[in-house]
């Protein structure tokens, strides 16, 4: 049990659960997903091990909700990353990550609009920051 974790590196563990748990959805955790997890959990100051530690826990991640708008919107670009690493099951795991943006504080009305957004953008290959600005009115509604 970690005793002094700060509020940042809670928040991030948490995410990185809820990415292993989409990438879990299938029933295949690709190569693919688990690159992704980590260059995620690296990009975010967590360590090759601890990441490691995250995917093969049995006990759940206490779910930690970003303090604002760009974190909530880099967490739901993170999980849309997760699901278009691979095509199968996509439907499911937009799904997913609609009720993950709803969880992480975006208003129903508008989460399911903002994870459409994100999926077109990635797929048309917009950066994550021209996506971010674009997509700050929607989050701010």
């Amino acid at each position: 049990m970690e005793i002094f974790v700060s509020k940042k590196t809670k928040g991030i563990k948490s995410q990185i659960a809820n990415l292993v748990a989409i990438a879990n959805l299938d029933g295949n955790f690709s190569v693919a997903e688990k690159k992704l997890i980590f260059e995620l959990g690296e990009k975010n100051g967590l360590s090759n091990d601890r990441v490691k530690e995250i995917i093969r826990s049995e006990e759940p991640i206490k779910f930690k909700a970003p303090e604002n708008d760009s974190l909530r919107f880099d967490r739901v670009y993170e999980c849309v990353q997760m699901v278009l690493t691979e095509d199968d099951n996509e439907d499911q795991k937009i799904d997913f990550c609609t009720e993950l943006a709803i969880k992480l504080g975006i208003r129903m009305a508008v989460a399911g609009v903002l994870v459409k957004k994100i999926v077109d953008g990635i797929k048309t290959n917009k950066s994550h920051e021209t996506l971010k600005k674009e997509s700050a009115d929607f989050l701010s509604f």
